[in-house]
């Protein structure tokens, strides 16, 4: 059984969500982030699935 690196995306989300309530970061870096977020995991699945 593969062992999965790094976190879940949901984790990464609220983690990202935590830090723009707390004015950490800006909405657009929060909407960037999270859209890379999903796109890295939409190519980990691609590149698994070949």
């Amino acid at each position: 059984m593969d062992k999965k690196k790094g976190m879940p995306i949901d984790i990464g989300i609220k983690r990202l969500s935590i830090l723009k309530d707390k004015g950490l970061i800006s909405e657009k870096i929060f909407f960037d982030s999270k859209e890379l977020l999903l796109q890295s995991e939409m190519e980990i699945f691609m590149n698994k699935s070949s």
